[in-house]
């Protein structure tokens, strides 16, 4: 498969995704981190990497930051406010988190691709991310998966699409999981958003950004 063509269309998803994106849903959460007193940020996997990039991108306009579960992570309070990305919005373990942040006082910020979901009722400000549409979810949906009897592992069953050569072909094209690709520059315009806020500009950035490299 053509790697040009493969780019372009990852690039297409990433802007079809941001330009569907609600910008009153990302002032009112630059808003909500530019009044809180310290951020924290917390997710899973591949949202976990995505919250410490935006936990990165709040230190570099001067906000005080912490990561759940780093050991120099302290008590959250009230006046703090802690940010999430789950794509799903409804990761469990993440939920709990969200929910004793709450408990302590603390505002919740939530970027995921569902607003009425666990984390999502949780949250006071919701960035949804909508889900980019395309005909390989319409095949997908009328597809029934089989078990792959090549695959054995203590980890489970791996399931097996019918899919044709040139239908698995337009999934690697249309099918991609560009939800993060998307909240990653979704970080860079919360940040603009942030030092719009605080007024700050660009060479605070300079200014903050690590040093110890």
């Amino acid at each position: 498969m053509d790697t040009k063509q493969i780019l372009i269309q990852a690039g297409n998803h990433v802007a079809e995704g941001l330009s569907k994106i609600d910008p009153a849903q990302v002032d009112a959460m630059a808003k909500g981190i530019a009044k809180a007193n310290r951020v924290f940020v917390s997710g899973w996997g591949r949202a976990g990497n995505v919250a410490g990039i935006l936990g990165m991108d709040m230190s570099q306009v001067g906000k005080l930051v912490y990561r759940v579960g780093d050991n120099n992570t302290p008590s959250i309070h009230e006046g703090d406010i802690l940010l999430v990305m789950s794509g799903s919005g409804n990761t469990k373990t993440i939920s709990i988190i969200a929910q004793e942040a709450k408990d302590f006082g603390a505002e919740v910020g939530l970027i995921s691709t569902s607003a009425e979901s666990i984390i999502g009722e949780i949250a006071d400000y919701n960035i949804v991310i909508p889900k980019v549409d395309t005909p390989m979810n319409r095949i997908m949906a009328e597809k029934r998966p089989q078990k792959d009897p090549k695959f054995k592992s203590t980890a489970g069953t791996r399931e097996v699409w019918d899919l044709t050569d040139e239908e698995r072909a337009q999934m690697t094209l249309e099918q991609m999981e560009i939800t993060y690709q998307i909240a990653f520059v979704l970080n860079e315009v919360i940040q603009h958003k942030v030092m719009e806020e605080i007024g700050e500009t660009v060479e605070c950035v300079h200014y903050y950004h690590n040093s110890l490299e």
